[in-house]
């Protein structure tokens, strides 16, 4: 339906209201009027009437905003019409010079930058010229170079190639007139001005040129843009609008990290003016002073990235040449000296606002922040940076630093101070291996400055208890084990302060991270250990804290596995407190951290029944918001459960449709839900098969139809275990079987799945050979042949796969179905008697079939104390399979005797004599044909 002018206006209007009666209507109103023709001409006329209030025009921008998302493409379905979008089109930069609010111009900034994704250059060629002429003007200056920041930033994001070239074309046109104007605005010190036309430059110049450097007016711009930082951040001090000065400056160190970071030989001959300016404002005192947080972390990535930066590490071209001269020049003894003590004493130690957080909120203080917070906060930074230049330059880092370690162990060092170098040797520990005697550095000072109780030793006591962690995985004898874990509990006590106490958590849990670790060592703790976590855990009050703590007593349960089950009454009795605070990330956590605990627990874990069952279903209900916090840890415990479980209750039973609703839905969870499938069937087959097998049957037969190989192979052993743990069920499986069929017939299968799909229609012949007939009957009526005619067909890929199929035990179960196929059928004697000599030669060895020995060794296996309920389970069933109870030439044996019987002396000896030499003289090394 077509909406007035009037009518928008008073939907736009009802929309902006703060009464939900008013707005939930209009919402709906202007939902309903997107793909009706008219009202985005409507909505031009109402953000273009600055006679209409700021907040009509402003969410009428909006709904224009969010139709061109969906419908400005030709091809979208309702599609705005090429009438009304020329109209938009037309009208819309005049809107945007002369915007005067700053909030509408901005989203009309943002507008055009979407329409000009889809119309520049063809339908909207004058876009450009209309706002550069828009930027001469004083009055709509800012507004033009809002809009073109917008425009070219959009168009440099596309990455077609044709996309590419066309912006590369436009930036070689647009670059000068830019710089100009960034000149100009410069010269006059119009900042707010000056700072869009950088914008516009840095994309432009990262984006718009394939080797900037090489181009005379870039290479200008790009020579001077190192010391106009320096005057700016100079000059910010002294400024009126200090915050303005200080993003152009940070915007001017940007467009030299995006050089570095896309373009570096076109940075290769800025090296050395950049190494300059970072000696200039980072070693430098009165430069140092000037500095603020923002610049110094941009300066610190420049020389990280310069030190790291591989195109700086060759001499193959003129560039990587200037870099590396530069970098020696730079990089001397002295320098690296300077640097290294430079950042220890200035950088690392805790600055006063850190510190005041610590007083104020200690576990906001001690979050990970992770990630590549490196890029924006100036610790990460600083560590990140240090970390570079040892190890690029080891051997002159490595003198200064433990200099500065040995010369500040005196309890007299400033605090801060000593912090810092522990942070600094902890950072570097691989790089200290030979340096550093951590062993007598951990027994004596180190151990003396814990005992310390002074209120501001609290920041040592933190940082000992993270070097702690970082050494124990690199330098740390076997028998000083127990003493780290034990000053650890010291650390994670309740009198210690909260930061100092999360701290020794994650160093426990690097600690227990090691390729050496011995369980036995911490078990004499380990009931401690899990009540000072807990504990800890207790007192943590944010959800991250908590999570973190969790995942530490998580490890620790990983680590020491069944040594936790007379320590787990505790836990058992903290995680459903902590399930109850119904935080998705925090109940995924606890999801999560249960995995390691049913494992640990084995059997024993009935006691967590009551708790574990509705976290698994309330972690799968997909009707949940939050499953999608809970989903993947959820489906990881419900498979855990299953593989410990003694025995199958109606609870567990009744949860598998949720295995069969998410195999519809999605190919996501598939591996995981085959594996619960397998489990099931392994607990209970006759049970699970009876209650859900049709149910799974037509539900993998749907999703043989259009899945990859990789995934009907997951779906072909499903089959088989069926087969191996409920042979009378076979008769379920005949829609599969005959889908197997078929794919056996086309005989362009992988050899591992043809492998799998032979091994099928193998079991059936060996244990329900009425359900293989009935499915050969079946695809015989659509195909218009026999039943016969398909059997000699597949028999026929049968004997060509036997060939390429390898795996022993999958060539036995082939050739002990073959063998039952001689006394039904000779018309194939003489193919079926050469492929299992060939089977035979394979498994039998001097003592017999080795693959019936094979058995002897699952047998012994199969009572080994540290396997699950699951895998004992699976080693029961080997234990069932023909292939390692049957011996192929006693099968073989019989079905000749029995066949012989059938035809006759004199058929039989025609049947032999049809045989080449060679394979009757392979058959009666191990059967007698006489």
């Amino acid at each position: 339906m077509e909406a007035s002018h009037s009518e928008v206006l008073a939907a736009l209007a009802a929309a902006t209201s703060q009464d939900i009666n008013q707005l939930r209507p209009a919402e709906m109103r202007l939902k309903g009027w997107e793909t009706s023709p008219g009202f985005y001409a409507a909505l031009l006329s109402a953000f273009a009437d600055l006679g209409q209030p700021v907040n009509v025009r402003w969410m009428a921008v909006l709904c224009m905003k969010n139709g061109v998302d969906r419908f400005w493409r030709r091809n979208a379905p309702n599609a705005i019409s090429e009438g009304e979008k020329a109209s938009v089109r037309q009208a819309l930069v005049a809107c945007c010079l002369r915007e005067l609010a700053p909030q509408i111009l901005t989203q009309l900034a943002v507008l055009s930058s979407k329409i000009a994704r889809h119309d520049w250059p063809r339908e909207w060629p004058e876009l450009l010229n209309q706002l550069l002429e828009g930027v001469q003007q004083p009055g709509s200056r800012q507004q033009a170079l809002l809009v073109l920041h917008h425009v070219v930033k959009t168009l440099s994001s596309k990455r077609l190639a044709g996309d590419r070239r066309l912006f590369q074309e436009l930036s070689s046109s647009l670059f000068p007139h830019i710089l100009l104007i960034f000149e100009q605005n410069m010269a006059a010190e119009a900042v707010t001005e000056g700072t869009l036309a950088l914008k516009i430059l840095r994309q432009i110049t990262v984006h718009g040129f394939k080797a900037p450097y090489e181009e005379a007016a870039v290479r200008s711009f790009l020579d001077s843009a190192i010391p106009r930082t320096r005057v700016l951040i100079e000059m910010r001090q002294n400024a009126s609008d200090q915050a303005a000065i200080q993003k152009l400056a940070s915007l001017m160190l940007k467009l030299l990290s995006d050089i570095l970071e896309h373009h570096p030989f076109s940075f290769g001959p800025l090296v050395a003016s950049t190494l300059q300016l970072i000696d200039n404002l980072i070693l430098n005192d009165s430069g140092c002073s000037l500095l603020f947080e923002r610049a110094a972390v941009q300066l610190l990535n420049l020389l990280k990235g310069i030190l790291l930066c591989s195109e700086f590490k060759s001499d193959a071209f003129p560039a990587g040449q200037q870099a590396q001269q530069a970098k020696s020049q730079f990089f001397t003894p002295q320098m690296l000296q300077a640097l290294c003590q430079r950042l220890v004493a200035r950088f690392l130690p805790l600055s006063q606002d850190e510190l005041k957080q610590w007083a104020e909120d200690a576990e906001a203080f001690a979050a990970d922040e992770g990630g590549e917070c490196w890029r924006y906060a100036l610790r990460p930074c600083v560590e990140s940076c240090f970390v570079a230049l040892f190890k690029e330059y080891n051997s002159h880092m490595v003198p200064p630093l433990i200099q500065m370690m040995q010369s500040n162990l005196s309890p007299t060092t400033p605090i801060l101070l000593k912090e810092a170098i522990y942070t600094a040797v902890g950072l570097v520990s691989y790089e200290l291996y030979d340096e550093v005697d951590f062993d007598s550095w951990f027994r004596g000072p180190l151990r003396e400055e814990l005992a310390c109780t002074q209120a501001d030793y609290r920041i040592i006591r933190r940082r000992i208890a993270w070097l702690l962690g970082q050494w124990s995985s690199v330098k740390l004898s076997p028998d000083l084990r127990p003493l780290l874990y034990s000053t650890q509990m010291t650390l994670l006590s309740g009198g210690e302060d909260m930061a100092v106490r999360l701290a020794a958590a994650q160093s426990l849990r690097n600690s227990l991270d090691d390729f050496d670790f011995s369980p036995e060592q911490i078990e004499p703790i380990l009931g401690d250990c899990f009540n000072l976590l807990l504990t800890l855990l207790r007192d943590a009050r944010e959800c991250d804290s908590k999570m973190r703590v969790l995942s530490v007593a998580s490890f620790v349960v990983e680590r020491v596995g069944q040594a936790v089950r007379p320590h787990a009454a505790a836990l058992v009795q903290c995680l459903p407190q902590l399930w109850a605070e119904n935080h998705p990330m925090l109940r995924a956590a606890v999801a999560g951290a249960l995995v390691p605990l049913v494992s640990a627990l084995g059997p024993d874990h009935n006691q967590l029944s009551n708790f574990l069952l509705p976290v698994v279903e309330t972690a799968t209900n997909i009707n949940e918001e939050a499953h999608v916090y809970l989903l993947e840890d959820g489906l990881d415990l419900w498979l855990c459960i299953m593989e410990n479980v003694a025995q199958m209750s109606p609870q567990l039973l009744m949860l598998w449709p949720r295995v069969a609703t998410l195999m519809e839905m999605t190919t996501e969870h598939m591996q995981i839900c085959l594996q619960l499938t397998k489990a099931y069937l392994l607990l209970a087959p006759t049970q699970f098969l009876e209650n859900h097998g049709r149910t799974l049957v037509h539900l993998l037969n749907d999703i043989m139809v259009d899945i990859k190989p990789e995934g009907q192979l997951q779906i072909l052993r499903l089959v088989e275990l069926i087969q191996r743990a409920e042979p009378a069920a076979m008769s379920i499986l005949q829609p599969l079987v005959c889908r197997v069929i078929c794919s056996v017939l086309q005989g362009d299968a992988l050899p591992l799945l043809m492998a799998l799909q032979l091994s099928v229609l193998a079991r059936l012949l060996l244990d329900a050979q009425n359900v293989i007939a009935e499915s050969i009957n079946s695809i015989a009526q659509i195909s218009g042949e026999t039943p016969d005619a398909v059997l000699q067909r597949v028999l026929e890929v049968w004997l060509y796969s036997m060939n390429i199929i390898t795996q022993p035990e999958r060539r036995k179960l082939l050739a002990l179905a073959l063998v039952t196929l001689l006394a039904a059928d000779d018309r194939r004697f003489c193919g079926i008697l050469l492929a299992v000599a060939e089977v035979l030669n394979d498994v039998h060895g001097p003592q017999g079939d080795t693959l019936l020995l094979g058995s002897i060794a699952l047998e012994e296996d199969s009572c080994e104390e540290d396997s699950t309920e699951f895998e004992r389970r699976r080693k029961r069933l080997s234990l069932t399979d023909p292939v390692y109870l049957r011996v192929l030439a006693t099968a073989l044996q019989e079905q000749l005797d029995r066949l012989k019987r059938q035809v006759g002396q004199q058929t039989w000896l025609q049947l032999v004599s049809s045989v080449d030499v060679e394979t009757l003289q392979q058959v009666r090394n191990f059967v007698t044909l006489d």
